[in-house]
């Protein structure tokens, strides 16, 4: 039991350490998208940078939530397609035990 909680712990920091990735690299698009932006010198169009900058963090936002969902959807029917296998491997042994005892 212990073993199985820390095997699900490390694949815990696995996975923030993914969702971390994805999160600076969002931040790293928009910063460098941000550069882009041409402000006039000294206008203080600070408002408008901030108001692009988060439309553009939203947008990387629903593109990688978009990308990821289908994956993890995917991952998820075919773990259960190897469950079901596994489960009536086991139910098919235990029947021929069974019958053939």
């Amino acid at each position: 039991m212990i073993k199985k909680l820390r095997t699900m712990l490390k694949k815990g920091k696995v996975l923030a350490a993914a969702a971390l990735i994805a999160v600076s690299s969002a931040v790293c698009s928009v910063a460098a998208s941000a550069e882009d932006v041409s402000a006039p010198a000294g206008s203080g169009n600070m408002e408008a940078m901030l108001s692009d900058a988060g439309e553009q963090i939203t947008g990387q936002f629903n593109s990688l939530v978009t990308t990821v969902i289908p994956v993890i959807i995917g991952i998820m029917g075919a773990g259960l397609v190897v469950f079901g296998i596994f489960a009536l491997v086991k139910l098919a042994k235990k029947i021929f035990g069974k019958v053939a005892g």
